[in-house]
Order: structure tokens, then C-alpha cells, then sequence
């Protein structure tokens, strides 16, 4: 079930029975045009529709403006009722339904009209509507306008009976939907509460019932209910059913005594529910999912075959953070056009939940190709176990390639996001930003691992794969072999110094960057340090064995490294400063919390020799911004120092 936060109160309507009537509106005359209620328009002028509706013997008439106004137009005493491009005429009833509608054209050169329901058909100057509906609207979407002489609109059809006086007295009142499944088969019914239209397919109506605590539950109608519902319409109690059930789905079957719709909910209450992650409890039966209208992002699909089945798989994380694979059965019951399937992609999918012989099926409304992801979204409002594709062109920076483990460094190298809090805060702006980091995991796949190595340039939306490690080390469990852009040429890449004497550390989980410090041992351990003679702060070291052997006898020595920073521990969130573009901690963290995986010795230098005794004669803090700051700004700095010998360093550093 779904909770509404806002409750909907219920209430019921009694109607009468209607007899089948035909009302007519003549527009050709000034007799007619005088007996619906309209002004007769003077010579070379009209009378407008869209701001004047009228009712005609239980028939309202009512207009929408397109290219110019819906009128009735006077050309030297000839009258025609004039609809332009995109404008639209409206006809509908409060009680009973409309059978019938037949459009006479004054001039079949523009006749061109579109019925929103039911069945339109035009034979010369005359169009022809059928169908059972409440309100029917024909749009004009031709050049010029449509000009029509007369409509004769047919209405009849049964109402609803009032609910306290059935047309039973001992016909059984049913007041829930959740009630359905425990009526014998064979039970005839009166619902006594009003439900609205989840969703409707030929003779199929979805519909939800909202309790006074604002929970959601869900039904089908099987059956021809003599009415077309527009979604989020509510049907009046006093309808009657027969409950039947069919392969182990509840239905209400031989609908009847169904009445226009009371109002109109808003989009909220008919949107699918999203449970993108949890395709795996919506899959088990015993959660009762059925009926329900969901949205799954992420999901990779099988090829459908001819009957319309196929399968929808997730990849999804459990309680203990392991992921694992989850599967649901799929039927094209509505006839969708179906996507050509690749599976490598990811996908979309809307549709209703079923059971059929005790296994859960979805009947897709849609079925759309993921458009993908940008790096930044993905890296901090992704979820583990998220399939995700990558929107961004991504930079190669460097492979690692081990017995547990084969990774390629990509970064966006993007300085500057669009950030949108229009819906939240109503407003949308560029915010200076730092470049993001994540490793392409190729696990045991050489393949796919030679090609990102031999690769610099990643083409976008080709990068697919499995988030995971999310709040520690960020990697993309790769499903596919992204496409290489050979005719690109790698751009500079920004890749941040971190000088262990005077920074604090920013560097983002699997962020490829230099550090700079004084290698030592410590209790038989390799650290990078701070100065020497204070060893404040240390960083744990994982190296190849060829660095290790290259810097086992320079122990006390300055050294510049190109790394690759990993995180043991995640931090928490300063969500204070959305979109933060880096994890936050307290000061006695930042260093410990990191270890090294030194990539290649940049610099090397005996302490003497070193230039870190030069003295820093002017220290400015730049935010993301812009904004310049003799004093720390919260969150990410970069740090311009100015030194005795007229030397400048930038660095960058989190301040809490």
C-alpha cells in the first residue's frame, strides 16, 4: 500500500436513470445561435466560445482557444462556428454518459478534428463520433480552421444507484478494496465508497481507494463499465460487481451502474510509485503488490519473445550490503512498442503489477532506455547496487592491475555543474566544481581491462555498470566495454597536490593526485609523513614491490608521488552545504583515515636539499565560488600560498 500525506475525504453522489436524449447545436442560423445562448455576431466578427460555456438541455458546451479564438463568425450573413489550430470544443453531461456525436461541416477543406476518446471517423462533410463518455473534446490540428455548421450530441445511459438504497436490498456493501479477496467467487456486490482511475486498458480499469489515514490500496474492474475515465478520475460509489478470481487474482467482474467522475485528482495520485531497489520485495507475493502501478529505473531487460513475455533484472543490495540479482517476469499485455534490447543498457520501466498462477508479471506501460547519468548525481545521490550510465565524457588516468583486482581511474575533469533546486527551493544555478573521481572495475575481465588501458577518452553514455563502495572508494563494476574516442585529444587533467606540511587532505576515494611528504617507517610500516622532526601526520602506504625496492634506502627523503588516494573508513556528510563534492571529518581523521597506492615517484629529494624551510610570507583561501578570504571558508578551499622566495603553491583543503 501507498500513504497519502494529504488525506482525501470521500464522499458520495446519488444519480438518477437517464433515457436517451439528442441535443442539437446549430451555429448555421441566428435562430440557433440565439436558442443555445450565444450573441449572433455582428458582420465580420465572431463571438467568442472559450469565455462563455453553455448548457443545452443537460449538454454543456464549453471551448478552448487555439492560433485565435474558438467563435461563431459572421461572413456577410453566413454563420459557421470557427475552431483554429490546436483550439477545442468540449462537450460534456453530469448525469448518464454521451453515446453519440455527429459533426456537420459548413466547409470539409480544413475539417480536420481529433476526438481525445472514444471513435472518430469523417465520410465527406460529415463526422461521426461513438463511443460512452462523460465529456468528449475534438482539437482542431489542421492549417487554417475548421468550420462546422451543426453537432447533434446523443446522451443516455444508466447511472449509479444511491449506495443506502441499493437496487438489491440483499445485495452484499462492500466498502474496501481490500476487502475484495476475501469474497466467495460469486459474490455480487455494491461498493459504498468512492475509488479513482489508476489506470484503464480495453475492458480493464485499474482503481485505488484512499482509507482516512491516507493509505493507498489498489483493485481491478474487469469488465465493459460503459465509461472512458481520464486517470485520477473519481468513480462515485455505488457501482456493482461480482467478485471473481482469476489464476489467483481477486477481480471485481460484471460491472455495472458506473457514473461520470465526481472530479479530477492531481498527477500525484495516479503517479507510479517508484521502487526502483526493491524489485525483489515487489516480485514476492506474500507482500501484495498487485494492481499497484510501479517505476523501476535501472533495469536490465531480456529479449521479449513472441507471446510478449520477458524479464526484468535488477541489480539490487541487501540489509547487509551485498548485492545480488533480482528478477521479475514480464507480459507486453497492453502491446507497447517494445525497445530493440541490448544488454548491456539499462532501463525504465512503468507498468502494473500482477500475479498470475501465484508468480508476480508486470504489465509495462513503457519501456524507455536509461538516458544516463551525470558522474557528479551518480557519485552523490547514487546507491549502491545502481545500475548506472555515465552521461559525461570520462579522462583515463591510470590502471592498476592485481591478482584481487584490475581498476581504471576515470575522472569528468569538469569544473562547473548546473545545479537544479528548482523543484526543492525554485531556483537553478552554475556552481563552480571540482573534478570527480571513480574506478572503472573490470574484475577478472582482461578484455574489457586492455581496452580502458589502451584508451584515454571515454565516449559518454557508453559507460555502464554497477555503483558500489559509494561512501568509501567509489567503483563502477563494469558490464560492458566502453566505446574509446580516438579522435579526441586528452585535455589537461586537474589533479590536486596535497602537501602533507600544510594541507589538509580532500582527495575523494579512488581520486588520482600528488602527495608530498617525508617517507619513514614507523613500527616496520612505510608511511608518508609531515616534517621529520614532528611526524604530527602519516599516511599509510600500499606500493608495488618495484617502488617499495626503489624506496627502501631513502628513508627521511622528500618525496612527490602520483597516488591514488583510497579511504578506509566512510565518513559522514556535511549536508549542510549540498552539493558537498567532498566527505567530510573531524581534524584528527583526515590523514589516518587515508592510505596511498603510489603510482609513479615524481620528485625525490634528500631533506637538505628540500625547499620546505622557505618561509610563507601571504596565505589566500578561494572558495568554490570565487570569493577570496584571508580566513578558512566552510567547506572546500583552495589554498594560495605566496613565499619568501616570491614563489606561489595552490593546494586544496576542507575546512569544517
Amino acid at each position: 500500500m501507498k500513504r497519502f500525506f494529504s488525506i482525501f475525504l470521500m464522499a458520495f453522489l446519488a444519480f438518477s436513470v437517464l433515457q436517451a436524449a439528442e441535443v442539437t447545436f446549430d451555429f448555421s442560423t441566428a435562430e440557433g445561435i440565439t436558442a443555445m445562448g450565444y450573441a449572433v455576431p455582428a458582420q465580420s466578427a465572431g463571438t467568442n466560445l472559450s469565455s462563455n460555456p453553455v448548457t443545452v438541455n443537460g449538454v454543456t458546451l464549453s471551448a478552448t482557444d487555439g492560433a485565435t479564438e474558438t467563435r461563431i463568425w459572421n461572413s456577410q450573413g453566413s454563420y459557421t462556428l470557427r475552431i483554429y489550430v490546436d483550439g477545442s470544443i468540449t462537450f460534456s453531461v453530469a448525469e448518464g454518459s454521451i453515446t453519440g456525436i455527429t459533426v456537420n461541416a459548413a466547409n470539409t477543406a480544413n475539417f480536420d478534428l481529433l476526438a481525445d476518446v472514444g471513435e472518430y471517423a469523417v465520410t465527406g462533410a460529415t463526422g461521426s463520433w461513438t463511443g460512452n463518455a462523460a465529456a468528449v473534446t475534438f482539437t482542431h490540428f489542421g492549417s487554417k480552421n475548421a468550420q462546422v455548421a451543426t453537432i447533434t450530441v446523443t446522451t443516455g445511459g444508466e447511472g449509479p444507484v444511491d449506495p443506502e438504497d441499493p437496487i438489491d436490498p440483499n445485495i452484499f456493501k462492500l466498502d474496501s478494496i481490500q476487502h475484495l479477496a476475501a469474497l466467495e467467487d460469486g459474490t455480487a456486490f455494491q461498493f459504498t465508497s468512492d475509488v479513482y482511475v489508476n489506470y484503464q486498458w480495453d475492458n480493464y480499469l485499474w482503481v485505488m481507494q484512499l482509507d482516512e489515514e491516507g493509505e493507498a490500496f489498489a483493485g481491478l474492474i474487469y469488465g465493459e463499465t460503459g465509461k472512458e475515465y481520464p486517470l485520477g478520475a473519481v468513480i462515485p460509489a455505488g457501482w456493482t460487481a461480482v467478485k471473481k478470481t482469476y489464476q489467483g487474482l481477486a477481480e471485481a467482474c460484471e460491472p455495472a451502474h458506473f457514473a461520470n467522475p465526481k472530479n479530477i485528482l492531481d498527477e500525484e495520485y495516479y503517479s507510479a510509485f517508484d521502487v526502483t531497489g526493491y524489485l525483489s520485495y515487489i516480485a514476492d507475493p506474500e507482500e501484495g503488490w498487485e494492481n499497484y502501478k510501479v517505476r523501476l529505473d535501472g533495469i536490465h531487460l531480456s529479449e521479449i519473445d513472441e507471446r510478449g513475455n520477458f524479464t526484468l533484472t535488477s541489480i539490487e543490495t541487501d540489509e547487509d550490503g551485498l548485492t545480488h540479482e533480482a528478477s521479475m517476469a514480464g507480459f507486453n499485455k497492453f502491446g507497447i512498442e517494445y525497445p530493440e534490447v541490448d544488454g548491456t543498457e539499462v532501463y525504465t520501466v512503468e507498468g502494473m503489477v500482477t500475479i498470475y498462477k501465484g508468480t508476480m508479471e508486470l504489465y509495462p506501460i513503457s519501456i524507455t532506455a536509461n538516458p544516463g547519468t551525470r558522474l557528479w548525481k551518480v557519485l552523490y545521490e547514487g546507491e549502491d547496487g545502481m545500475t548506472c550510465k555515465i552521461t559525461d565524457t570520462l579522462y583515463v588516468a591510470a590502471t592498476a592491475s592485481t591478482e584481487d583486482a584490475k581498476l581504471v581511474f576515470v575522472t569528468d575533469n569538469v569544473d562547473e555543474i548546473y545545479y537544479d533546486t528548482y523543484a526543492e527551493w525554485g531556483y537553478a544555478e552554475w556552481l563552480a566544481w571540482y573534478p570527480d573521481w571513480i574506478a572503472l572495475d573490470c574484475t577478472d575481465n582482461e578484455e574489457i581491462f586492455d581496452a580502458l588501458a589502451n584508451a584515454e577518452v571515454l565516449k559518454p553514455g557508453t559507460i555502464k555498470g554497477t555503483l558500489a563502495d559509494k561512501d568509501t572508494n567509489p567503483r563502477l563494476i563494469m558490464n560492458s566495454t566502453p566505446v574509446a574516442l580516438d579522435d579526441v585529444e586528452l585535455p589537461t587533467l586537474t589533479l590536486f597536490q596535497y602537501n602533507l606540511n600544510t594541507d589538509y587532505i580532500g582527495a575523494m576515494g579512488n581520486e588520482v593526485g600528488r602527495a608530498d611528504g617525508y617517507f619513514f617507517y614507523r613500527d616496520g610500516k612505510p608511511y608518508l609523513c609531515s616534517e621529520q622532526d614532528t611526524v604530527m601526520v602519516k599516511l599509510s602506504f600500499d606500493y608495488a614491490p618495484e617502488m617499495e625496492a626503489e624506496m627502501a634506502d631513502k628513508e627521511g627523503f622528500n618525496y612527490g608521488l602520483l597516488c591514488v588516494f583510497t579511504i578506509d573508513e566512510a565518513w559522514s556528510i556535511d549536508e549542510s552545504n549540498a552539493p558537498m563534492q567532498r566527505i567530510q571529518a573531524t581534524d584528527e581523521d583526515y590523514f589516518t583515515n587515508y592510505t596511498l597506492h603510489p603510482l609513479a615517484i615524481i620528485s625525490c629529494a634528500a631533506v637538505e636539499e628540500t625547499s620546505y624551510s622557505k618561509q610563507a610570507v601571504d596565505v589566500k583561501y578561494v572558495n568554490p565560488a570565487g570569493v577570496t578570504s584571508k580566513t578558512p571558508h566552510d567547506g572546500v578551499n583552495i589554498v594560495v600560498t605566496t613565499h619568501s622566495d616570491g614563489s606561489r603553491t595552490t593546494t586544496k583543503r576542507l575546512n569544517k
